[in-house]
């Protein structure tokens, strides 16, 4: 497990966004080469020192993924056509007759339309694209679209703020649960689950799912009430009347 998640660690220093701050990115580089060599660390460590980067990359890292998803939705089909065989760009346009889109080609909807083997050229061909769609971003952002991506970077630091007074609200109703330790455990586990979508760790990180979790938990804490409830003996008074 270790080792898998260094190699992710190195993914994540190896995509990091352009424009990203030098000196952030040098420590980053410092730390992925502490894990390297570091035998004595633990998984859990090597963990949180991905989360701790995770928190500083992800507003740089949604921003990069709004503008490649624009870029994808305007010229991907552009970038995409050339890797084809003639026979497989043809297919290609039927499959588009029935309704479906480029953006579908990266879920698993094509599998039924399309032969083993032109899946296997259509997703070299997709990784192609992608290399070329990430050229293109970052020359855009190099010059002409610098600002408005500093400005995007901006917007998911503020929701970032948002997540994090959430996750630390969260924490605070773990620290102060008294009556269900199994309940306290959940939250941690939860918290974790969420700081993983932060770094390749675990499913995307969203606002929404962080701000459902309080009402969840306030849930699950008067269901455990109830069934605390349920199991504590009633005292029956046999000496009244």
């Amino acid at each position: 497990m270790s080792n898998y998640t260094i190699q992710l660690f190195s993914y994540f220093y190896q995509n990091i966004p352009p424009l990203f701050p030098k000196e952030e990115k040098e420590k980053i580089k410092d730390a992925m080469w502490q894990l390297e060599t570091n035998q004595s660390l633990t998984p859990h460590q090597i963990e949180d020192t991905m989360i701790t980067f995770g928190y500083i990359l992800w507003p740089w890292n949604q921003a990069y993924k709004d503008f490649l998803t624009i870029a994808e939705n305007a010229y991907g089909e552009e970038f995409l056509l050339p890797y084809l065989s003639e026979d497989l760009r043809k297919k290609y346009f039927h499959y588009k007759d029935y309704g479906l889109s480029l953006r579908d080609l990266h879920s698993g909807r094509p599998a039924v339309f399309f032969e083993s083997e032109e899946r296997v050229d259509l997703y070299r061909g997709l990784l192609k694209m992608q290399e070329d769609l990430k050229k293109y971003v970052n020359q855009q952002i190099a010059s002409t679209e610098k600002k408005r991506f500093l400005e995007k970077v901006e917007e998911y630091n503020k929701i970032l703020q948002k997540i994090e007074g959430q996750l630390n609200g969260l924490r605070e109703i773990a620290l102060n649960e008294q009556d269900h330790p199994i309940l306290a455990d959940e939250i941690r586990e939860k918290i974790r689950m969420f700081e993983y979508g932060l770094c390749l760790l675990g499913p995307e990180l969203s606002f929404h799912s962080v701000s459902q979790s309080i009402d969840f938990f306030t849930g699950r804490k008067m269901d455990l009430n109830r069934m605390r409830g349920i199991e504590e003996p009633k005292q029956i008074n046999f000496y009244d009347e």
